[in-house]
C-alpha cells in the first residue's frame, strides 16, 4: 500500500525497481541487442510511468510491465515492416534505416507470424501491434471477447514455440 506522503514519481520508482533486472532481461531476449534493448526497456517505462495510474495494486507488476514492453516490441516491428515495405530504400537516410542485425531480426519475427494460421496472424496484429482493445477487437472481427482472448492466447503460444526454435 501506498503512503499518502509518497509522490506518484517516487512510487513508481519503488514499484519498478525491484524488476528492472528482469524487464532489461526481457528487452535483450526481444531484441538481442544491447542498445535496441536499453531502447526498449526506457520507452516502456515512460509509458509504464504515464499508465502507473491504471496499473492496479495487489496485481502482478511484472506481468503487466511484460506484456506492455512486448506489445511496444511488436508495435515497434510492425511500425518498422509497414516501413520497409512502403519506403524504397533510397528514400531512406542512413540514421532511419534500422541496423543489419534488427533487420534480420524483423525478418524472422514476419516468418515467424506468417507461419501462422490467418486467423491468428489477424489477432497477433489487431490486438499485439495495434494495441487494439481486447473489446474493440470482437467488435472489429463480430466474434465474442472471449474468442479474442482465447485466439491471442493460442496465436502468441504458437509465435513463442516458432521464435524459440
Amino acid at each position: 500500500m501506498l503512503k499518502n506522503s509518497t509522490s506518484p514519481k517516487q512510487a513508481f520508482e519503488d514499484q519498478i525497481s525491484p524488476v528492472l533486472g528482469d524487464l532489461r532481461r526481457y528487452a535483450a531476449k526481444l531484441t538481442r541487442n544491447t542498445a535496441d534493448a536499453d531502447d526498449l526497456l526506457q520507452e516502456t517505462l515512460f509509458r509504464a510511468y504515464r499508465k502507473f495510474h491504471l496499473w492496479q495494486p495487489g496485481t502482478n507488476l511484472t506481468a503487466w510491465l511484460v506484456v506492455m514492453m512486448r506489445r511496444i516490441f511488436l508495435s515497434n516491428v510492425a511500425t518498422l515492416q509497414a516501413r520497409a515495405e512502403t519506403a524504397p530504400i533510397e528514400d531512406w537516410d542512413g540514421a532511419a534505416a534500422p541496423s543489419q542485425l534488427l533487420a534480420i531480426e524483423l525478418q524472422d519475427v514476419d516468418r515467424s507470424i506468417r507461419k501462422l494460421s490467418p486467423e491468428h496472424q489477424k489477432m497477433i496484429r489487431i490486438v499485439a501491434a495495434n494495441e487494439i482493445p481486447y473489446e474493440e477487437a470482437a467488435e472489429q472481427l463480430d466474434v465474442p471477447v472471449g474468442t479474442v482472448r482465447s485466439r491471442l492466447g493460442r496465436a502468441r503460444s504458437q509465435l513463442k514455440t516458432i521464435l524459440a526454435h
